[in-house]
């Protein structure tokens, strides 16, 4: 059963996805993927793990190691930069998942051109705005919310689904859904673990590129 999800990119006319898990999970995937690239770049800092670069921020801070609190300050900022946009986006616009997509698609192009100009760590903070602004992009597959970064909660939600099956309170599928979600991002972050050790950031940010250009296709094939 796929719902709609109340102000956001879910709700948009004719925004939705004809596969809408399949959807979901590629941008799960995705986020992995630019996870493991980023950990990678900037010194065990992530993308889309603001629980992580929080936690990193916060020893820093302690340490008194200001630069290392800036790095991560940086990053966390344009994550919520990335999330205000995409609200903004999907708040106004019509067709606000395309348009989404598009803008994550200009922001990758952009930290694509940074990194060949020798500044890849100038590059990662844009894909980490363009995670905030993915995060908008959420649907609701069988009363589970799917395709954001935040696998902590996916976790929770595959413990809580089993739970809830158990006591005949819900059905499998949200279990499903939930487990998807976190395979994905592990599908995601293997990936970008290679693609980095083996092409480096430019090749990894133009593969990240392609599949958000086959994602506006998916959006579009309604």
């Amino acid at each position: 059963m796929i719902n709609n999800l109340p102000k956001s990119a879910a709700d948009a006319p004719g925004a939705g996805p004809a596969s809408p898990l399949l959807f979901a999970s590629l941008a799960t995937a995705l986020a992995g993927f630019l996870d493991a690239v980023g950990y990678q770049q900037l010194n065990h800092l992530y993308v889309s793990f603001m629980s992580g670069n929080s936690t990193h921020f916060g020893m820093a801070f302690a340490a008194g190691e200001w630069v290392e609190a800036a790095h991560a300050g940086y990053i966390i900022f344009a994550f919520v930069a990335g999330a205000f946009a995409g609200t903004l986006i999907s708040d106004g616009a019509s067709r606000s998942l395309r348009v989404l997509l598009m803008g994550e698609v200009v922001l990758c192009v952009a930290a694509i051109l940074l990194a060949t100009a020798g500044f890849p760590t100038h590059a990662l903070t844009l894909v980490a705005g363009m995670m905030g602004m993915q995060n908008v992009m959420h649907r609701d597959i069988s009363g589970t919310d799917a395709g954001k970064s935040f696998i902590t909660g996916s976790l929770f939600g595959l413990g809580q689904s089993l739970a809830h099956v158990l006591t005949k309170r819900a059905t499998l599928a949200p279990a499903c859904v939930n487990a998807v979600s976190w395979l994905s991002f592990i599908a995601g972050v293997g990936c970008g673990a290679l693609s980095f050790t083996y092409w480096g950031v430019i090749a990894s940010l133009v593969l990240a590129c392609l599949v958000l250009v086959f994602m506006i296709i998916m959006a579009s094939a309604i």
